[in-house]
């Protein structure tokens, strides 16, 4: 419903035109009245008044007097005048002003009630504009964590790294954290996973860890946290800003936040042992690290979960035991770690632990793209993983029939010299996807759990990112792994299944709703009306106006 108001100093004019437009119910309107250019005033200041119908000349404010009144205080509002034939020379300057259009006095009532119907139309386009800006701007909002991760995993990779435009980067992002201030380190580990446990579940568990951590330590410095391998949270901080901002912080500051930062460490141990059960180990760097350190120290805090200094759970580990080349070990402490490694290798696909085989694999096999690693070393490790897939591979027929059709597995029983150390990791990757692929179509029940878990995001976020990075992200999978394992599960690519929901739920709405083609467009995900018509086009060979016309005249 939209409210107009009508103002002429002529009682009958007003009169006579509220009984035609309550005589017009489908322009569905409420109908305030005025007699002068003050008494309009007075209303517009007392209710919303979406559109003014008035007289161009009446005695005190006239109406292009009041034209330019109403653009100043409330420029949504839709002006009409009524004119007299000899009032020509005021529809010049009303037009100029920003009036929507004149009309005769004599003018035929269609001819009002058109004017009328083509202003409702009008604001309604714009309140459509308004909403979809609205929403744009949630979306972006929503998106923010998404941005900001994503740039955390470029600055971790060493990206992004231009001191000149970090500062205008994390502006952006609204990222908690000064470019021009360095940040304290921390790694934080889930020791251990019960095997009961979904990929879901975890993923929860891990949302769960963060939302505590963030809680006690943004009490007193300003942080941010990223999750990494789905199973380590890394975190950046910094003291909260002080009075110059342009200042340096002085040493005794950063040993402050260093050590209520080791002390707080040992609470969030603590609160997620009581409230979570898990038990988590951390790593800490005690001096600050400037942003084009970030990377290095990062791979370093790394470094140290991949080779086990911390075997045993509960721990903290500081930076006295980690360098930035990794920590220092005796060969007894080498020769467990190795062993270590490849028992926990062996156990992830012996219990079908495929994900968790790839990360660890992953961090394994970081060693062949160290220039400084001795040879010796990357045969040793190409000797053991082999042995471990082959032993793997060896006890089903059915699984080593399929990866020979795949690919060539004499790789695994003889090192070929003439392949670089990074084509070999690169084909033990394709292998170690294989494998996972394998292990969870094996049990039908977690991969019917897994599908649903997916079509089940889907519907409650179709009108946010349902994109497959962050599908595969939900579900805790690479997204060219997750989108083989969907294709196969479901005898449909990712993306096609998406654009028949998509569609499906179109119909849905344009059948059973009265929403507009704009409403319908934004609760499927789509920034602009005009490209949710071309996909409906594409699918359905009509638009949807066509469509929901064409189905309300089959149903009578």
């Amino acid at each position: 419903m939209h409210r107009l108001l009508i103002v002429d100093d002529l009682p009958v004019i007003v009169d006579g035109l509220e009984q035609l437009f309550r005589q017009t119910p489908r322009l569905d309107l409420e109908i305030a009245k005025a007699y002068s250019g003050e008494e309009a005033l007075e209303v517009l200041r007392s209710i919303p008044v979406d559109i003014v119908i008035s007289d161009i000349r009446m005695p005190g404010i006239e109406g292009i007097e009041l034209l330019k009144l109403i653009k100043e205080q409330w420029q949504s509002c839709i002006v009409i005048f009524l004119t007299g034939y000899t009032d020509f020379h005021y529809v010049k300057s009303a037009l100029s002003y920003g009036s929507f259009e004149y009309i005769l006095k004599v003018e035929s009532d269609d001819k009002i009630i058109s004017t009328v119907e083509r202003a409702i139309e009008k604001l309604e386009l714009e309140s459509g504009n308004r909403e979809m800006m609205e929403r744009a701007s949630n979306r972006l909002r929503l998106a923010i964590p998404s941005l900001r991760k994503e740039y955390v995993r470029g600055l971790l990779q060493a990206k992004h790294i231009n001191p000149g435009a970090l500062h205008q980067h994390f502006s952006e992002i609204d990222m908690p954290l000064r470019a021009d201030l360095p940040v304290l380190m921390f790694l934080g580990r889930v020791d251990n996973w019960e095997d009961k446990l979904s990929v879901r579940d975890r993923a929860l568990l891990i949302y769960a860890v963060q939302n505590i951590s963030e809680e006690l330590l943004t009490e007193r410095m300003n942080g941010f946290s990223y999750v990494d391998d789905s199973s380590k949270i890394l975190w950046l901080i910094q003291p909260r800003q002080h009075s110059d901002e342009h200042a340096p912080l002085p040493p005794t500051e950063w040993d402050r936040i260093y050590s209520c930062a080791r002390g707080l460490l040992e609470r969030i141990q603590h609160t997620c042992k009581k409230l979570l059960r898990l038990q988590l180990s951390f790593v800490i760097r005690k001096s600050a690290a400037e942003w084009h350190e970030v990377s290095g120290v990062f791979h370093a805090l790394k470094y140290a979960f991949v080779h086990d200094v911390g075997r045993y759970s509960e721990v903290i580990i500081i930076d006295s035991q980690v360098k930035q080349d990794g920590p220092v070990l005796g060969e007894q402490d080498r020769n467990y770690l190795r062993k270590r490694r490849m028992q926990l290798l062996a156990d992830c696909l012996e219990n079908n632990r495929g994900v968790e085989f790839k990360q660890l694999f992953d961090a394994m096999t970081e060693i062949w793209d160290d220039a400084q690693t001795s040879y010796e070393q990357n045969l040793e490790l190409y000797h053991a993983i082999s042995a471990i897939l082959l032993a793997y591979i060896g006890q089903n027929e059915q699984l080593k029939r399929e990866l020979n059709g795949r690919m060539d597995l004499e790789r695994l029983y003889r090192y070929d010299a003439g392949q670089s150390w990074h084509e070999l990791r690169d084909y033990f990757a394709l292998l170690v996807d294989y494998l996972a692929e394998w292990s969870v179509t094996r049990d039908p029940e977690e991969t019917d759990k897994l599908i649903g878990s997916v079509h089940h995001y889907i519907e409650e976020h179709l009108a946010t990112d349902i994109s497959l990075n962050a599908v595969a992200e939900y579900v805790g999978l690479n997204p060219s792994y997750f989108s083989r394992l969907y294709k196969q599960m479901t005898g449909m690519g990712f993306s096609e299944y998406v654009n028949e929901y998509r569609n499906l739920k179109a119909k849905e709405l344009l059948l059973n709703s009265s929403k507009k083609v704009n409403e319908i467009a934004a609760e499927l995900g789509y920034n602009s009306g005009l490209a949710f018509i071309r996909f409906f086009k594409k699918m359905n060979q009509a638009t949807p106006q066509e469509y929901r016309t064409r189905s309300a005249a089959s149903n009578r």
